[in-house]
C-alpha cells in the first residue's frame, strides 16, 4: 500500500525551488534493482515473509468483511430510499417458504412449486416390447446382429497410392 501511495503523482502544494531531473533509464534501473532486492528478501528472512504473509491474509479478510458490511449498509439505504424491491433467486425463495410451500411476501401469497408439471404429466405411459414383423424371404436375426445393429461396410479402395 505504501508503495502504491508513493508512486501516485500527487502534488504536495509546496513549491520547490530546485527541480530534480530524473533520467528515465536510471529510474528504471533503480526500480529493477529494488524489485530484485525485494524478491530475495524472503530468501534472507523466511520468518519475516511468513509473518508478513499471515498478517496480509488477516488484513485481507478484515478488509473483505468490512467491504461486505459497507455494501450491505449502502444497499439497504438505497433500496429504502428509492423503494426498490430486489427479486430473490428461486432457490432462496424456496428456502424461505414455509413447510406447506406457501411463500408469503408483502404483496402476494403464492404457492411455490418445483415445476409446472402435474403428477399425471410426469407418469410415463406403459409401452410393451415392440415386435418387428419378419419378412418372408429374410433370414432370422441372430442375437449379435440385433444387439449391435448393422455393421458398416469398409470404404472401397481406390486405384491410387493414397
Amino acid at each position: 500500500m505504501t508503495l502504491v501511495l508513493a508512486l501516485i503523482p500527487l502534488g504536495s502544494g509546496q513549491s520547490t525551488e530546485t527541480e530534480i531531473d530524473v533520467d528515465p533509464v536510471a529510474a528504471y534501473l533503480a526500480a529493477s534493482a529494488t524489485v530484485s532486492d525485494i524478491s530475495k528478501f524472503c530468501e534472507r528472512n523466511p520468518q519475516a515473509c511468513e509473518t508478513g504473509g499471515a498478517a496480509l491474509s488477516a488484513i485481507g479478510a478484515q478488509a473483505r468483511d468490512g467491504a461486505r458490511i459497507v455494501y450491505e449498509f449502502l444497499d439497504a439505504k438505497v433500496s429504502k430510499k428509492d423503494g426498490i424491491t430486489i427479486e430473490l433467486p428461486r432457490e432462496q425463495q424456496l428456502a424461505e417458504a414455509g413447510e406447506d410451500g406457501i411463500l408469503v411476501t408483502g404483496a402476494t401469497t403464492t404457492q411455490v412449486t418445483s415445476g409446472t408439471l402435474t403428477h399425471d404429466d410426469l407418469a410415463l405411459p406403459w409401452r410393451g416390447a415392440a415386435e418387428t414383423p419378419q419378412q418372408p424371404n429374410s433370414a432370422p436375426q441372430t442375437a449379435s446382429k440385433a444387439e449391435y445393429g448393422p455393421v458398416p461396410r469398409p470404404k472401397p479402395r481406390t486405384g491410387g497410392n493414397a
